[in-house]
């Protein structure tokens, strides 16, 4: 049984539990596995992955601040509030919002404390059942606001109608509806185009081992790359 995490740097359009299985594959049988935090199939990034005694620090890797890089485009929204989901919002007289006005919103209203609604396509658990099903079902379905926090949101890239953004955020946070509220707060409605999850506490995306190398042909490679629990810092 092989004890420690590995950090795996997910493609984009897999699951994180297709991640699992993909291990599961190519370490020996019956290593126990699990995941510190999901990411969404659209998402790329940072996926923490928790091997034998690690899967103890589950709780512990949940609560750690995260960062994202997020590509957003303003003029429209979507029922999913990212590229996979289907317009339901489109701004019909879109104007150049300056740089300077989207960082004030910024400041003025998603930085610190807020309260964030999850999207309805989402894991989210109402009654037991994920609201992503509920919602593929037809189901309208009332979700509470949840308290986040965000720690940093910054415009690190400006190219009307498009921006790219730093984000540091608690664990909960929902970066497709900080973008959706985003182009709520400046009039224009806003969708999630690219995400990378970069960080997950002290874990950075430049120490993990890319999705599609893994294989049993690769097996030492992924047995190297093994954090042990004795020398994990978190």
């Amino acid at each position: 049984m092989i004890n420690g995490i590995l950090l795996i740097n997910k493609e984009k359009d897999i699951t994180s539990y297709d991640v699992i299985r993909k291990l599961k594959k190519a370490l020996p049988k019956g290593q126990k596995i699990g995941h510190g935090g999901t990411l969404d199939p659209f998402a790329t990034g940072l996926l923490i992955v928790l091997l034998g005694k690690g899967t103890k620090l589950m709780n512990k890797i949940h609560s750690l601040t995260k960062e994202y890089i997020v590509k957003a485009e303003f003029g429209y929204a979507t029922d999913t509030q990212d590229t996979t989901g289907e317009k339901i919002e489109v701004c019909k007289n879109l104007e150049k919002i300056a740089k300077s006005d989207i960082e004030n919103v910024i400041e003025a209203k998603l930085l610190g404390e807020i309260y964030q609604t999850p999207p309805m396509f989402s894991a989210k658990k109402i009654n037991g059942k994920k609201a992503y099903d509920l919602a593929r079902q037809g189901k309208q379905v009332s979700i509470e606001p949840k308290k986040i926090t965000i720690h940093a949101f910054k415009l690190i890239h400006y190219n009307w109608p498009y921006s790219t953004f730093f984000v540091s955020c608690s664990t909960g946070t929902y970066i497709r509806t900080l973008i959706n509220d985003l182009g709520d707060e400046i009039g224009t409605y806003a969708t999630a185009v690219e995400l990378e999850r970069i960080k997950i506490g002290s874990f950075d995306i430049k120490d993990a081992f890319n999705s599609e190398d893994i294989s049993l042909e690769n097996n030492q490679q992924i047995v190297d790359n093994v954090i042990n629990l004795e020398n994990l810092k978190i």
